[in-house]
């Protein structure tokens, strides 16, 4: 695993990243809400806007969080490693998801 100087990553961690994503993805997948729209398969930004317009002729209320947003400053990587090794069993893809996380940005 090389990172850029600039925390740019490598075609070769490209390539690791999408082989530990087809690994790891069916079984994470599980684990979300299904009204979670963010960088998940087979869901859209466009269908996200749909429920929500929809919930909103329903609701007075609208709760919204994005985790993205500061995830790397506000999260410890022990928290979010913890959770990682608890839902990965694929010792090989925790590794190299120990490793991307020490790559500065």
């Amino acid at each position: 695993m090389v990172c850029g100087r600039l925390g740019i990553a490598t075609i070769e961690d490209r390539i690791a990243q999408t082989v530990a994503k087809a690994y790891i993805a069916p079984t994470l997948e599980q684990l979300f809400h299904p009204d979670s729209y963010g960088y998940r398969p087979h869901k859209s930004a466009l269908q996200a806007i749909g429920v929500t317009r929809e919930r909103c002729w329903k609701y007075d209320w609208v709760i919204e969080f994005d985790i993205h947003k500061g995830v790397r400053s506000n999260w410890t990587g022990t928290l979010l490693l913890r959770a990682v090794r608890k839902h990965v069993k694929e010792r090989w893809a925790v590794l190299y998801i120990e490793r991307w996380r020490k790559c500065p940005l």
